[in-house]
């Protein structure tokens, strides 16, 4: 029993609150206190009122009384219960239709992550397709035999021969610059034409010249995959393009929750807090949307990440987005052409009013501690 009871009280308590209560009391008071009131009143006119009989005349005097006494007090007294019961009822029916509206937010949040969710696994779903169905064909002249032998490379084995290919061009480079020095040097006796004939091959091969190769060294990584996507554009435009766009999808989407919170603060409908002048709501928002980014991760290999790595640094938008969800960061630093050099490429900057973080590489003996 005094279970039930404590039950109900924190119910009524929940439903009208302590001020909503305090009211409900007061009301039910002026009640029975105007109930109560008419009781004395008409106990104590009782011995003078009584019957009236035919061609009688009415007391004026005793029915004013009784009148003015049941309109100006007992009246007023339950007017006044009627007013509270009635801000009562007002207030009960907007609390409940705050709820109603919020439980139609709550369903609408509800609604738009399912939406997001089915949209991003159906890219990513896309994009693993277009992974495995990525095709290289190598065609090799067997002299042996007089006949060309045809090498079908599919999938992450495709992704691994490019990645070979830049790995024999980043080689074939170096000699050639070393081959360069040695042209440009005093010990070499040969012609002007024959010089120049050389150094401008170099250039035409690279599109970039020996002597910007020299004043920035860092363009040495950026000639050499340019190369490879000259050779393997058909395979690599697809698979970074869709790329591109579920990382574009998955900002978009961060963008706009942060900017309903932000209203939502704005206009007082939710109150902002911050720890370190760093909005903890938005912060939430963006772990959320990292989140995501980490399921795309999970999904490539190595190879893929040394490939976006260069890729990106064509494209300025892309590069933005890998940066900020630091999608290469599992990828080692040994892995890179010239590694020294090519951590550069991720250092933190401002774009607008957002600041793009480092990405911070490691190599792998600071991920393999022992």
């Amino acid at each position: 029993m005094k279970d039930y009871i404590l039950y109900k009280s924190r119910k009524i308590y929940k439903k009208y609150g302590l001020f909503g209560i305090i009211l409900l009391i007061i009301s039910i008071i002026s009640i029975f206190a105007g109930i109560y009131m008419s009781y004395i009143f008409i106990s104590k006119i009782s011995t003078s009122v009584r019957l009236i009989e035919n061609g009688e005349q009415l007391d004026q005097q005793l029915t004013g009384i009784i009148g003015d006494f049941i309109g100006g007090v007992i009246g007023t007294v339950w007017s006044f219960a009627g007013v509270i019961l009635f801000f009562l009822a007002l207030r009960l029916q907007s609390k409940e239709l705050s709820l109603q509206l919020e439980e139609m937010k709550s369903t609408r949040n509800v609604f738009q992550v399912q939406q997001f969710e089915n949209t991003f696994f159906n890219l990513l779903k896309t994009q693993n397709d277009i992974r495995q169905s990525t095709e290289l064909r190598d065609e090799n002249f067997n002299h042996i035999q007089g006949e060309t032998n045809t090498t079908y490379f599919n999938g992450n084995a495709a992704f691994e021969k490019i990645r070979g290919f830049i790995n024999q061009e980043k080689d074939k480079l170096d000699k050639n610059i070393k081959a360069i020095e040695y042209i440009l040097s005093d010990d070499c006796d040969w012609e002007e034409e024959k010089k120049s004939e050389n150094i401008n091959d170099f250039k035409e091969y690279y599109t970039v010249s020996y002597n910007e190769l020299e004043n920035n060294p860092s363009l040495k990584s950026k000639a050499i995959f340019k190369l490879a996507y000259n050779q393997y554009s058909n395979q690599l435009s697809h698979y970074f393009r869709n790329l591109y766009h579920i990382l574009l999808y998955i900002k978009e989407n961060e963008e706009l929750e942060l900017s309903q919170n932000f209203q939502e603060e704005f206009t007082g409908e939710k109150i902002g807090i911050y720890i370190n002048d760093e909005n903890v709501k938005g912060k939430e928002i963006k772990r959320k949307y990292k989140k995501y980014s980490h399921f795309l991760q999970a999904q490539m290999s190595g190879t893929e990440l040394f490939l976006l790595f260069y890729n990106v640094l064509f494209f300025k938008k892309a590069k933005k987005l890998v940066q900020y969800y630091d999608l290469i960061e599992n990828l080692n630093v040994d892995d890179l052409l010239y590694p020294e050099l090519d951590v550069n490429f991720y250092q933190e900057y401002q774009d607008g009013l957002e600041i793009i973080p480092k990405s911070d590489l490691k190599k792998r003996d600071e991920i393999l501690k022992i």
